[in-house]
């Protein structure tokens, strides 16, 4: 009887010590993995996508909106038993280029879809479109333009893996920065 007394004292204690440990939690970079809104909104013409530019897609892309920044190390890699293409996605903080979440993504009708797993367990889907420049020519907000020369415009949509279509989720372009994946190339981008 004093036992479980004891074992059921000590369960509870457990329990508040967890929900006090909860509460004042110190905030992760969880907060950062997507931003709160379109704050730069342009109506993309969806029904205008591009074939996703496979050969031109692999690098280090930065995307900028409002307060948040986000780098992405895109890469190109085949299934050995298919030989489907895959794209690997790692996707960095804005101020200290470490990793934030993962993920694989694969082309669905001119897109690529990921489903992005943070270093905490979040869940969320990355959607990478292209867009020809010239199909953009009469947007009210022109396409903003990168350091390094792509074929398409890169427009990265994120949401909750639970959003159905393209209207539940944020639109950022994504400009390429490098054509290599380091963390280094990050970094440098950081300090300008």
């Amino acid at each position: 009887m004093l036992r479980s007394l004891f074992i059921a004292t000590l369960i509870g204690f457990m329990g508040f010590t967890a929900s006090a440990a909860n509460y004042y939690e110190v905030p992760t970079e969880e907060e950062h993995i997507m931003p709160a809104g379109d704050d730069r909104w342009v109506p993309w013409p969806w029904a205008m996508v591009q074939p996703f530019p496979w050969s031109d897609i692999q690098g280090l892309w930065k995307v900028e909106q409002g307060d948040f920044t986000s780098y992405f190390a895109l890469k190109v890699v085949r299934q050995k038993a298919t030989g489907i293409r895959q794209l690997q996605v790692k996707q960095f903080d804005g101020d200290t280029c470490r990793v934030l979440a993962t993920g694989v993504g694969i082309e669905r009708s001119n897109k690529v879809l990921a489903q992005m797993t943070s270093r905490l367990g979040a869940t969320y889907r990355v959607q990478l479109s292209a867009f020809s420049e010239k199909d953009l020519q009469d947007l009210t907000i022109p396409p903003l333009k990168g350091d390094l020369p792509t074929e398409a415009v890169m427009v990265l949509s994120m949401g909750a893996l639970d959003s159905k279509g393209i209207e539940g989720m944020v639109h950022m372009q994504i400009m390429k920065i490098s054509a290599h994946l380091t963390q280094k190339v990050c970094l440098e981008d950081i300090k300008k």
